[in-house]
């Protein structure tokens, strides 16, 4: 459970530094919804706010 754990956590660190570039997807990954243009234009992303909300609370330590 403990190597779980940890391995988790290193994932999510190494997650955390990797530099997104490219093209902001036009629907969320996860639950299909557009993603505003707004958000598209201020960061690249595959996630809209619920999602990407939601994805770090899950992240969180």
């Amino acid at each position: 459970m403990a190597s779980t754990l940890e391995n988790d956590a290193r994932e999510r660190a190494i997650a955390k530094h990797h530099t997104k570039t490219g093209i902001s997807s036009l629907y969320c990954r996860l639950c299909d919804e557009p993603i505003s243009e707004t958000r598209r234009k201020l960061l690249v992303t595959d996630l809209c706010v619920d999602c990407a909300t939601i994805e770090e609370k899950r992240n969180r330590i």
